[in-house]
């Protein structure tokens, strides 16, 4: 399907405007709520953005997996300590691509702005001759040692800024160094923090929106007391750290940490420890950055050890906990947890990764990496708003046409791929609901574009001009924002932004995640709608 060629299904459509991300595309079956193993023994691992079947991996207690920002399929995974694997089928096969120095991979993490280009932690905290950090721009196929300024320091953990994805982050024993040209160079960027021998970071995490506002957790290896793990605060990009008290047991160690993708006030640590009793751990949150905790672990057992957490970004009040006694699953923003054990064949999980469409959960355990396909149902009364993306002219389009979507699946129309994002709307007009009006334009030959609004002022504008035919008065029926911005309870916010005119033609995108949203914002996209946020329309849970 070509931008200036109309589809014709139930009624003149064509090629659409829209916005440029890296997103994940959907696995063709729906879900089965069990888990699924895909691949061998992995701690970090990491899914590829760009190519919904990549898979890197390092595998063994220190393998890490990170998905793809576009990808879910491509993952990468440490194996056997320092061996860096990946697969581009979502783990039908895999392929070692390289032997990182003698020591262990801790954290791989992908640029989510370049989904070529990958990092890779490495090192045993007692071995000061570690090289700590290794980089490739190619998928994989070659690495080159970075960071000489780590003065041999291994590091422990990395990460990339989601809202600038040249800003890095690494935690290299006692200190803290900084990247703002994508690893290059590194200044170290520890000053407040406790700056002894045998602390070293164990976790680390930036604000989605603010690449100055970072949290590391601090841990003392072997050394039992109450100064054995410690959260510390930077808002002015590392210059300056200071400590966040948290109640964590004595003996505790802070192995995760996590942000709120849509509200980044609200943070979560996981911690673990041991003593007579055995092992034992749990899970603590802050609404207010950090500044206070309680803890969030009801239902989690009492003699559970919590290692790993990850946000789902399409809804964040969902969040999974990985534990040597499997992964639960909350909800309710950490205010209750279940296990989702079915199908796991070991229950020590190490590491979790989920999808940008909260579709597909990544887990490595002891038995080898699983994969756990989140079935979602929509809710009564509603259908799914499904978005597209035609990347020669980098737009994109949605629509809640089954005849359309059906079409566009199929690749009746050549070059329309599915991005994995969606959101949903009424199946019908209700007292809460509005009617989207549908807007086509191709007045900006060879390319051409679609708008959407439920806003009926901004419906009569655009209908008066010209250079835009209605396609549709009610497209689709989706709630209306507050004049503050704000969504009514059981609603979730859309966002709409416009290219400002980039690439020579209008072009709009709709989207509820704000991971996107930040990205749109760095590219230079005009964020339209009401309040602070410029919330369009506000979609039914």
């Amino acid at each position: 399907m070509h931008s200036n060629i109309r589809l014709v299904i139930s009624f003149a459509i064509a090629c659409v405007g829209g916005l440029a991300t890296a997103l994940l595309v959907l696995p063709a079956t729906a879900g089965t709520n069990s888990w699924t193993a895909i691949g061998p023994v992995a701690y970090p691992f990491a899914v590829d953005p760009s190519s919904p079947s990549t898979i890197y991996s390092v595998v063994n207690r220190n393998t890490v997996i990170d998905p793809s920002p576009s990808s879910p399929f491509t993952i990468y995974a440490g194996v056997n300590g320092n061996t860096v694997t990946k697969t581009t089928d979502g783990g039908g096969h895999w392929a070692d691509l390289a032997v990182l120095a003698p020591d262990q991979v801790n954290s791989l993490v992908i640029d989510p702005a370049s989904p070529a280009t990958i990092y890779a932690a490495l090192g045993d905290p007692w071995d000061d001759a570690s090289v700590p950090i290794y980089k490739s721009m190619d998928g994989g196929a070659h690495w080159a040692a970075e960071a000489a300024e780590f003065n041999g320091r291994p590091t422990s953990v990395v990460a990339i800024a989601p809202s600038l994805s040249s800003t890095l982050y690494a935690g290299a024993n006692d200190a803290v160094f900084k990247s703002i040209d994508g690893g290059l160079s590194w200044e170290m960027r520890s000053n407040g923090l406790p700056g002894v021998y045998g602390f070293y970071v164990s976790a680390l995490a930036i604000d989605p929106t603010n690449a100055d506002v970072v949290y590391v957790a601090q841990r003392v290896a072997g050394f039992p007391g109450p100064d054995t793990s410690k959260i510390f605060k930077s808002t002015d990009g590392g210059g300056q750290w200071w400590q966040v008290p948290i109640p964590v047991p004595a003996g505790a160690d802070i192995w995760s940490l996590a942000i709120d993708p849509a509200t980044p006030t609200i943070v979560y640590a996981a911690y673990a420890y041991c003593d007579v009793g055995g092992c034992k751990g749990g899970v603590f949150k802050s609404i207010d950055s950090g500044e206070t905790w309680v803890a969030a672990q009801n239902g989690l057992p009492d003699t559970i050890d919590v290692i790993a957490l990850a946000i789902d970004p399409s809804a964040p009040a969902r969040i999974y906990a990985a534990t040597q006694q499997g992964v639960f699953r909350s909800t309710d923003a950490a205010a209750s947890w279940t296990p989702i054990n079915s199908g796991l064949t070991n229950l020590h999980v190490w590491s979790l990764s989920i999808d940008q469409t909260g579709s597909l959960l990544r887990a490595a355990t002891a038995a080898g990496l699983f994969e756990y396909q989140v079935f979602e149902p929509s809710p009564s009364g509603t259908v799914p708003v499904i978005e597209y993306f035609y990347a020669a002219f980098d737009h994109y389009f949605i629509t809640s046409i089954p005849d359309e979507i059906s079409a566009l699946n199929n690749g009746a129309y050549p070059g329309w791929v599915r991005t994995g994002l969606q959101f949903n709307a009424y199946a019908a007009p209700n007292e809460h609901s509005a009617p989207v009006c549908r807007f086509f334009s191709v007045a900006f030959a060879p390319k051409s574009s679609h708008f959407y609004t439920p806003f009926a002022a901004e419906c009569a504008i655009r209908q008066a001009d010209p250079a835009w035919t209605l396609e549709s008065s009610d497209a689709f029926d989706i709630a209306l924002p507050a004049a503050d911005g704000s969504c009514a309870a059981g609603l979730t916010p859309v966002y709409r932004f416009y290219n400002n005119g980039q690439g020579g033609a209008p072009s709009h995108r709709y989207t509820t995640d704000v991971t996107v949203r930040a990205q749109m914002i760095a590219q230079g996209w005009v964020a339209e709608g009401l309040g602070p946020n410029a919330v369009e329309m506000c979609s039914p849970l």
